[in-house]
């Protein structure tokens, strides 16, 4: 399974899960940014988008590394509400990081996780769900 890192809000010692780019979860339509659209039958499929996941809590954007952490990455400047999460461990390189849930790498430095196969957009969002207790904070 690859190790991947988000930066999202907590629930105690879990990611909250919502539709944010700060939350476990993607961002669909209406929603003016959208990580990903439904077909017309409800449907998304690999290579169309999926929630964005770096190889390094270091490779996120600096607006989503908490200040706190500026002592070891200076350009830090995002919300310390926020917390660096990681999942996995492997390369990070194309494959399931869980069940309906595959990596795609897009950069050397950014990838999606996408459904693994056509499926409707509330299974997708489920499974992305069914991960919450796969995270752990990471911030070394």
């Amino acid at each position: 399974m690859p190790r991947i890192f988000r930066s999202m809000l907590r629930d105690g010692d879990r990611p909250i899960v919502g539709p944010s780019a700060k939350m476990l979860g993607v961002r669909v339509p209406p929603e003016e940014k959208c990580d990903l659209s439904p077909d017309e039958n409800g449907e998304v499929a690999p290579g169309t988008g999926g929630m964005s996941v770096a190889p390094n809590w270091r490779d996120l954007p600096d607006y989503r590394i908490p200040e706190r952490l500026q002592y070891i990455l200076p350009g830090a400047r995002g919300k310390d509400n926020l917390s660096c999460w990681r999942m996995g461990n492997g390369p990070f390189e194309p494959g399931f990081v869980a069940e309906q849930l595959v990596l795609r790498p897009d950069a050397t430095d950014h990838g999606m996780v996408e459904p693994d196969r056509r499926m409707l957009l509330a299974s997708y969002i489920l499974a992305i769900e069914a991960t919450r207790d796969l995270w752990v904070i990471d911030e070394d």
